[in-house]
């Protein structure tokens, strides 16, 4: 597990995986691989990881996930007060993808639909850093998942959100008022009165300075999808999909988690500078 999130980390292939476990044995017994009889480090070969991973599944990834989150808000790193609730496509790597189905595309696509995936996510807007995700096939509609989202992320992490900002896909007069009465927190989310009878009684829920500052998850896809090739992973099936997701986001949490611990605040949000930057800073000790 701790190598598939090292090869996400520094986007390796299996062989490259293989080759830097070789060339590096103390990274290699820091992974927990074992010893032979002749006493040489018994490092998987590419076959053997893929396998391992498919047999571990998405649970044990997102198991991961989840305890480096709890990690992040140990060291508050993460504060979970102001949150972001969002989805984003991920399109399907084969066209015969059994779990993948047909979705809405976003509005800059050239294509209005798109055959693949959408994960639902939430992050915290402070650090920009996702907390809790859910993946489903791409036809299934957005409002549904706002509330299972914050459930999972409130019972898993004991959080205690102020703020939830949502896009109008997520607006219902339910969800607004379970968020207001159960979370006591503020929901800004755009005024969507699509099926409401009683629209003169519906004021907005936010203003234009309060919506604006949900553009933080967009540019969370952008940074995250761009930089780990989350647009199209060369995998099939949902567990694959879930798994990657996973690795993903862990990835992008200890990214932030090492940026805090080499003194760099700055650098939470850009995994290529900081991974630099701790390269350049070991090489020089």
């Amino acid at each position: 597990m701790l190598i598939s999130l090292l090869r996400t980390l520094w986007r390796l292939s299996y062989q490259d995986m293989h080759d830097w476990l070789k060339s590096w044995p103390a990274l290699a017994l820091a992974c927990g691989l074992p010893l032979g009889k002749d006493g040489r480090i018994c490092v998987p070969s590419k076959s053997q990881q893929c396998k391992r991973r498919h047999a571990a599944g998405a649970p044990v990834h997102e198991s991961l996930f989840v305890l480096i989150v709890v990690q992040a808000l140990r060291r508050r790193l993460i504060r979970a007060r102001d949150l972001i609730i969002d989805s984003a496509p991920i399109l399907a790597w084969r066209r015969r993808d059994p779990d993948a189905s047909f979705g809405h595309a976003p509005a800059h696509h050239p294509r209005s639909l798109l055959r693949g995936f959408r994960v639902h996510t939430l992050i915290c807007r402070g650090s920009g850093l996702p907390i809790f995700f859910l993946l489903f096939p791409a036809h299934a509609h957005d409002a549904p998942f706002a509330k299972r989202l914050l459930e999972g992320a409130v019972r898993l992490y004991q959080i205690r959100p102020r703020i939830i900002r949502l896009d109008a896909a997520y607006w219902g007069l339910r969800l607004i008022a379970w968020i207001h009465g159960v979370l006591g927190a503020v929901a800004v989310i755009p005024w969507n009165p699509k099926n409401q009878k009683r629209r003169s009684c519906l004021p907005p829920t936010w203003t234009k300075e309060e919506l604006g500052k949900r553009s933080g998850i967009e540019r969370f896809f952008g940074r995250v999808f761009l930089f780990f090739h989350l647009q199209r992973p060369p995998l099939s099936g949902w567990s694959e999909i879930a798994s990657q997701v996973a690795l993903t986001y862990a990835a992008s949490v200890i990214v932030g988690l090492a940026a805090m611990q080499a003194g760099r605040p700055d650098l939470i949000r850009s995994p290529k500078r900081v991974l630099a930057h701790l390269w350049e800073r070991d090489s020089q000790l």
